[in-house]
């Protein structure tokens, strides 16, 4: 029987620190010593997610964003301590429940050889001629295709209620980037791209000004969201995990989208 340290174990071995950052991965809730009777692996760890591993059975969770909404320093409100936050609290009160242990790593996930979150995202949309990479950032050559079919053809495969589009949807393209999760909060991540080449980029989520950035540098954009680029590389790593241990129940927790389109 596995405990939740060997596991901590094999994710650090196969997601190493060379490769993303070195004090990345952390046990944020539970015990290390304690023995695995099945395994989650979602993109956020929030209340219904862990229900859902509550009721699966499955007492150690490994998810990609951060567990409990900490305590922030800012001017702009009051905030209340990581502690007292109703969120958290309710968190917490699921995780007792089930005596579930959660491991975040983030960085190295993103940037693991082959299966992690950067490459996954490309390989699920079906790229398959590679012919620039960044750090975190992929460029794709494909056919020809105007902007709005291709964002079309993107909404289509990721089953997203919708896509936000910036550019001439009539330009026709044949270089795709990929920037995954909340890149595109950064503005460099546009001129990062542009200068590999890329004519069209596929975001997770973006902000105005990153948005603004990649206008002036000629370079269209489709926005899909944080979770939904980030899930292929979430079912790369349950994926993994499984064939580590074959005897475990190992399960993809989707976060999901939650929001709707008017």
């Amino acid at each position: 029987m596995a405990k939740v340290s060997d596991v901590i174990e094999t994710i650090e071995r196969i997601a190493p620190y060379p490769n993303g950052c070195k004090k990345d991965g952390k046990l944020v809730y539970g015990d290390a010593d304690q023995e695995v009777t099945g395994i989650g692996v979602t993109w956020s760890a929030t209340e219904e997610v862990l229900k859902q591993a509550l009721k699966e059975g499955l007492n150690l969770v490994i998810t990609h964003e951060f567990l409990f909404y900490p305590q922030v320093e800012t001017i702009w409100y009051d905030p209340l301590p990581e502690e007292k936050k109703r969120v958290n609290i309710r968190r917490k009160k699921v995780l007792d429940a089930g005596k579930i242990a959660v491991y975040n790593t983030h960085v190295n996930w993103d940037a693991a050889p082959g299966w992690g979150i950067a490459d996954s995202f490309g390989r699920y949309l079906g790229f398959e001629k590679e012919i620039s990479r960044g750090r975190f950032t992929r460029v794709y050559e494909i056919p020809p295709t105007t902007v709005k079919e291709f964002a079309l053809r993107i909404k289509r495969k990721m089953g997203l209620p919708s896509v936000r589009v910036v550019g001439d949807g009539e330009r026709v393209v044949t270089k795709v980037g990929t920037a995954i999760g909340g890149l595109g909060q950064i503005y460099g991540f546009p001129e990062d791209l542009a200068e590999q080449g890329a004519e069209v980029a596929i975001f997770g989520e973006m902000v105005d000004y990153a948005i603004r950035c990649a206008i002036e540098y000629d370079l269209s954009v489709i926005e899909t969201s944080h979770c939904a680029s980030e899930n292929p590389g979430c079912k790369g790593l349950a994926e993994q995990l499984q064939r580590h241990y074959p005897d475990l129940k190992v399960v993809f927790l989707d976060a999901g989208i939650p929001w709707w389109v008017l």
